[in-house]
C-alpha cells in the first residue's frame, strides 16, 4: 500500500476507501467540535452531559472518539446545545 500524507482538511475516510466516507467525515468533524468544547469548558462529564442533553456514557463515547455510536442528527443536536450552528454544503462530485 502506498503511503499518503493528507492535508488537515482532507477526508481520511476517503483516503482509506471507507464506504460512505463523506458521512463518516461529518460525524468525526462534529465529534471533534464537541471534544474541543468539552476540553475548554472545564466541566465534568456529568455536567457536560446535562449541557449537551445527553448521558455521561455518551460524553465518554464522544471523548473516546467513538463516532460510530452516533448519528449525524444526534451529533448536530448536541452541537446545537452548546450554541453552535451547523452548516451543510452540497457540492458537485469531482
Amino acid at each position: 500500500m502506498k503511503k499518503q500524507v493528507l492535508k488537515s482538511d482532507e477526508n481520511i475516510f476517503e483516503a482509506l476507501e471507507v464506504a460512505n466516507s463523506g458521512y463518516e467525515k461529518i460525524r468525526l468533524d462534529l465529534i471533534l467540535v464537541i471534544r474541543k468544547w468539552f476540553k475548554n469548558s472545564g466541566l465534568t462529564q456529568q455536567d457536560a452531559a446535562k449541557a449537551l442533553c445527553c448521558t455521561q456514557p455518551q460524553i465518554s463515547a464522544v471523548l473516546n472518539t467513538k463516532y460510530e455510536e452516533f448519528t449525524i442528527d444526534r451529533l448536530i443536536k448536541m452541537v446545537s446545545c452548546i450554541g453552535r450552528n451547523v452548516e451543510i454544503k452540497v457540492l458537485e462530485a469531482a
